[in-house]
């Protein structure tokens, strides 16, 4: 295990400094757009509806020289972070080139894969490249196998997870996304000693989202965010989300979470045709999108009136919500000026 800080973004300094100066004038650029670089995956999950919603998407991946063209769009708008995944991102060949070309426009990548196609090559050149890469684990062996729809889908995703954990040089965190449900709560804490012990970095827990049917039953709410929090206080390098994201996941399914929102300033999304939408938490639909990357300079697709638009309309009327790619950036974008040069620069604090 290397010891990194999953937080920790390797970016120039007066990056960091110009982007504080700009959330702090109200013009802020996006901290994090999520791009879901591909619809296709090796995988059948019961929860994933990607490939049924954006069927009529899955054969228009664009062409690597179509996906420079959206870095520079990105990177031309300040844009910090992008956050690569799918459907399954590594079933791109030219996932690399992406990356690389993205980190050569000083955009800091991370990756999210279900770590069943992960190999020392594709480890050794993505563990150099990428800020973190996280595998998403939905229980112990019978449960992720269940739920991602395919017999040893767990085995492959700990030796994904395991190469990567041993690869040799590597720059980037590795960690698990643990997706907190009525079918893995009373797993928690086996599959994050289990991951912990083949070397993953760090380990996020991510209420389910937008589906009341798969929330954790309401006796078992409190004791389960009391484990996390011990696990916050006991793994704190581990645990790397906030202590406001984790005591409020009793909130969330309560429904009574504060609404923390800055959907199409702080983040948002960008789906495997090079198209522009509001958020990473709500469906790429007619009613979220912006408009082409390809078509269009991200500077004045923030600026248009389409944007204006669909704030207005979609996000006075979004329930609150606590994800990990949207909360935490905006509880960052209100940190100090220290937090966030600790967090997203290379200047040691």
């Amino acid at each position: 295990m290397v010891n990194i800080n999953p937080l920790k973004l390797n970016m120039p300094v007066m990056r960091t400094l110009r982007l504080y100066s700009k959330i702090k004038l109200k013009v802020p650029s996006p901290m994090f757009v999520a791009w879901d670089i591909t619809y296709k995956c090796n995988l059948d999950c019961f929860f994933c509806d990607r490939q049924t919603i954006y069927r009529d998407k899955l054969n228009n991946d664009l062409t690597l020289n179509e996906a420079k063209t959206v870095i520079d769009k990105l990177a031309d708008a300040d844009v910090m972070t992008i956050g690569i995944t799918g459907g399954e991102a590594l079933l791109r060949p030219d996932l690399e080139d992406i990356v690389e070309y993205a980190v050569d426009r000083e955009l800091v990548v991370t990756l999210s894969t279900n770590g069943t196609l992960m190999t020392e090559s594709r480890a050794q050149a993505l563990g150099n490249l990428c800020q973190s890469i996280s595998i998403s684990f939905d229980g112990l062996a019978d449960t992720h196998n269940d739920v991602r729809g395919k017999k040893g889908a767990y085995a492959d995703a700990i030796r994904g997870l395991k190469i990567l954990a041993e690869t040799k040089p590597r720059s980037c965190a590795v960690g698990v996304n643990f997706v907190l449900n009525k079918r893995n709560y009373k797993e928690l804490r086996e599959v994050f000693d289990a991951v912990r012990n083949v070397g993953a970095d760090y380990f996020f827990v991510q209420p389910v989202i937008g589906s009341s049917s798969w929330v954790i039953p309401k006796d078992a709410i409190d004791g389960s965010v009391k484990q996390i929090l011990e696990l916050k206080t006991n793994y704190c390098s581990h645990i790397s989300q906030s202590y406001y994201f984790l005591s409020h996941i009793s909130e969330y399914i309560n429904g009574t979470a504060p609404k923390l929102c800055d959907a199409g300033t702080l983040y948002l999304a960008v789906n495997n045709e090079g198209k522009l939408f509001l958020c990473p938490g709500i469906p790429r639909t007619k009613e979220t999108y912006i408009g082409s990357l390809l078509q269009h300079s991200m500077v004045d697709l923030l600026k248009s009136k389409r944007m204006k638009k669909v704030k207005e309309t979609i996000i006075p009327n979004c329930n609150p919500c606590l994800m990990n790619c949207t909360t935490e950036f905006s509880l960052l974008a209100k940190s100090p000026l220290k937090t966030i040069l600790s967090k997203y620069s290379s200047l040691q604090l």
